[in-house]
C-alpha cells in the first residue's frame, strides 16, 4: 500500500512525463522499493483530476438488510424452523450469509442440533446383553474386525421420516427432545 507521498510524487511525475515507466523507474530510484502498477498509477492522476485529492472516499460499507427482509426470514423460519439456510436464502432470493447474519444478530435465533432418542421398550434391555455377547464371541475370530464398518450416514424409512444427525432447528429457546420410535418399518 502506497503512502500518501508516494502517490502524490507518481502523480507529479505522470503529470510531467505522461510515461508509466518513466514514473515507475523513477520511484524506484527514489524510494528503493518496487514501484506501483500501471494501472495504480493511471487511476491516482485520473482521481486528482477529477477530485483534486487523493484522499480515500468514504466508502458505502455493507449494505443493510432491509426491515421487510427481516421480516419474511422470520415468517420464513416461524413457519419451518428445519429449512436450511442456503435454502432459505435460494426462497428468499438473497444471499446465505445475510440470512444467516439475520437468524444470529437480529433475531437472536440459535441453530439447535436434534437429538434423537429412542423409545425403550421392555425387552430391550435383553436383546443389547444378547447382542454384545454375540460381537465378543466374533471378536474373537481374527478376520471379524477387519469387515466391521461404522457408519454415520442418514437412515431412511418407508413411513417418509429420515433419521438424520445434522439437523438443525433454528429458534430462541431449545426444541423438545424429539421420540424415535425404533425398528419401525424401513
Amino acid at each position: 500500500m502506497a503512502s500518501a507521498q508516494q502517490k502524490a510524487f507518481c502523480v507529479l511525475q505522470f503529470a510531467k512525463d505522461e510515461s508509466v515507466v518513466s514514473v515507475q523507474r523513477a520511484f524506484r530510484r527514489r524510494f528503493g522499493i518496487d514501484p506501483p502498477s500501471p494501472k495504480n498509477i493511471r487511476r491516482w492522476y485520473r482521481q486528482f483530476e477529477e477530485k483534486g485529492c487523493l484522499c480515500k472516499g468514504k466508502t458505502s460499507g455493507r449494505p443493510r438488510t432491509s426491515d421487510e427482509m427481516v421480516e419474511t426470514v422470520r415468517q420464513t423460519y416461524e413457519l419451518s424452523p428445519r429449512t436450511s439456510t442456503r435454502r432459505a436464502s435460494r426462497q428468499l432470493g438473497m444471499p446465505h450469509m445475510p440470512v444467516w447474519r439475520v437468524l444470529r444478530r437480529r433475531l437472536l435465533y440459535k441453530p439447535y442440533r436434534l437429538k434423537l432418542v429412542h423409545a425403550l421398550r421392555v425387552g430391550d434391555k435383553r436383546k443389547r446383553v444378547e447382542f454384545s455377547n454375540a460381537l465378543l464371541e466374533d471378536m474373537e475370530v481374527d478376520t471379524f474386525l477387519s469387515r466391521l464398518i461404522f457408519s454415520d450416514e442418514a437412515t431412511f424409512h418407508t413411513s417418509g421420516k429420515v433419521n438424520r444427525r445434522n439437523v438443525r432447528i433454528w429458534g430462541l429457546e431449545q426444541p423438545h427432545i424429539i421420540q424415535h420410535e425404533r425398528d419401525s418399518p424401513k
